[in-house]
């Protein structure tokens, strides 16, 4: 499994219910339901897939990985669909403000780097790579 921080225990369950990789964790547990289902079969609680389905789906787009799609977990954006309903800036902000009320390490990422995020989202090849 790509995503960091899923511990050794959880990524046995995900394997022996055949999720090896993010693209397979995104196929199997993309809506709630597929994740209502997933948590019966592998006993793993919903909110621990949902987290890790967000963050696959975040992490699916160029400059995203764990550090940042924890950030924007962190204020609400789930999913690269999510990623897209807010301007640059308001990320930015929202992000700025979640590190500081929760004191978390690292950076913030510069406007440009959340305007290519989004664009790269725009492009319709995106949205048909799910």
């Amino acid at each position: 499994m790509e995503i960091d921080g899923i511990a050794a225990e959880y990524v046995r369950k995900l394997e022996k219910a055949g999720i090896t990789t993010t693209e397979h964790l995104l196929a199997k547990a993309g809506d709630a339901k597929a994740r209502e289902q997933l948590a019966v079969r592998t006993g793993i609680g919903e909110k621990h897939l949902a987290k890790w389905t967000g963050m696959a789906d975040l992490m699916r787009v160029r400059g995203i990985g764990r550090q940042y799609s924890e950030l924007l977990l962190a204020v609400g954006v789930n999913s690269t669909e999510k990623l897209t309903t807010f301007t640059p800036d308001e990320l930015i902000r929202m992000m700025n403000e979640q590190k500081k009320a929760k004191k978390l390490s690292g950076g913030v990422p510069k406007l440009a780097v959340v305007e290519q995020w989004q664009n790269e989202l725009r492009v319709p090849a995106f949205a048909h790579a799910k």
